[in-house]
């Protein structure tokens, strides 16, 4: 890449110590998406300090290579630097979810219209992958590999399983040369079905170990949106991203991946008047959910919730109300349980055996002292049922 290689970390504010994957188990974490990157120092600071303040440990980063290198070897980290040394100077964890191509790094064949169709060239795409993990050496030290690529929104021109593989296999070895070795996760597999155009997580995860691909990554990322019914609902365990996650770890320990957590990457609940928003009330019992899976489900990694701050005004617009504060900064309700939770809780140790039953049951409200029972599946809906899968991905 030339003048545009970076060959040594460049100076950044340090992690804490606690940053390291192998710390992650159990943490809260935000998923701020792109618009982050944008925002102004004021604001900036006052989102990532009322993440702080409720306990957050974790900010999941858009390390977008379409926007730090639009013309080939001449990279922009500005925006990106910021960020990451806001976050490291308030005591919290930066992660990257390197991502994104620019134009002259796409295909011409696939018709490309923006930045999310895939690489023409894996080796290209995991070139950049370690040159920023090489800059944000001192920062970041867990890296997801693209942003839900089971979705035709997110991987295009169509998902497809072995051009990620390939993607995720370039990129994974490229990081892996560097010492200490970052944490590699794959990419946060969204809510889907199998209807030809987007792919279920399950069959998107075995297709990846069909491959060969295991030893690729150290994690699995999942986005397990269920809004607007709560993540226990078992009205919705045929498509349930959430509940379809114990399934996925049983087929990961029947492939002999049992030890490897799956990361919740990004979920949450959009509040507001669209017809598949939620109460404040519900997107604060989701999160509870969430988090408690985290915390008491051996297999699960941290959970990152979608988003710390409403991103407008639009009340009907299922995209700007996802925050845990509201667009003016006051807090929701779901705010208050983040900071409580974190209060409370204490990340259970690595070496408990892994669950491989049922979720938790909507039938009692979710515990933050033990495990989900695993005597029976789930029995009792809380909040209201979507017709189909919900189809979502923010970053």
């Amino acid at each position: 890449m030339g003048a545009a290689t970076v060959l040594v970390p460049t100076a950044h504010t340090a992690a804490p110590s606690t940053c390291q994957g192998s710390a992650a188990k159990g943490r809260v974490g935000v998923s701020p998406g792109a618009g982050i990157l944008g925002l102004n120092d004021s604001d900036l600071t006052r989102e990532l300090t009322a993440a702080r303040d409720a306990g957050v440990g974790l900010v999941r980063v858009d390390v977008d290579w379409s926007v730090i290198e639009p013309q080939r070897g001449a990279r922009t980290w500005t925006s990106l630097d910021r960020v990451v040394n806001k976050i490291t100077s308030l005591g919290m964890c930066p992660t990257g979810v390197v991502a994104y191509t620019p134009r002259w790094a796409q295909n011409s064949s696939d018709n490309p219209t923006d930045s999310h169709f895939r690489p023409a060239d894996p080796a290209t795409f995991a070139a950049f992958a370690k040159d920023a993990a090489i800059r944000y050496q001192n920062s970041i030290g867990i890296w997801e590999i693209w942003n839900e690529p089971n979705l035709n929104i997110f991987y295009k021109p169509a998902p497809d399983t072995a051009g990620y593989g390939r993607l995720l296999s370039a990129a994974s070895a490229a990081l892996r040369t560097l010492s200490p070795a970052p944490t590699v996760i794959s990419g946060g597999l969204a809510p889907a079905v199998d209807n030809g155009r987007d792919i279920a997580p399950l069959t998107f995860l075995k297709a990846l170990y069909t491959a060969n691909l295991k030893n690729t990554f150290d994690a699995v990322a999942v986005h397990p949106y269920t809004f607007p019914a709560l993540p226990n609902d078992p009205s919705t365990r045929s498509y349930s991203t959430f509940q379809r996650m114990w399934d996925m770890h049983d087929f990961m320990t029947a492939n002999g991946d049992g030890g490897k957590l799956l990361w919740m990457t990004e979920s949450g609940a959009p509040t507001g008047t669209n017809s598949v928003a939620v109460s404040e009330d519900v997107q604060a019992q989701t999160i509870q959910i969430l988090l408690a899976s985290a915390r008491d489900t051996a297999w699960v990694g941290p959970a990152f919730i979608y988003n710390i701050r409403d991103t407008g005004t639009n009340t009907n617009d299922i995209e700007q109300n996802f925050g845990l504060l509201r667009n003016n900064f006051t807090p929701k309700k779901s705010y208050q349980t983040v900071k409580d939770f974190t209060a409370a809780s204490t990340p259970p140790s690595t070496s408990t055996p892994p669950s491989t039953s049922t979720p938790p049951s909507t039938s009692t409200p979710p515990s933050t002292s033990t495990p989900p029972s695993t005597s029976s599946q789930p029995t009792t809906p809380v909040a209201s049922t979507p017709a189909t899968a919900p189809q979502f991905g923010s970053s």
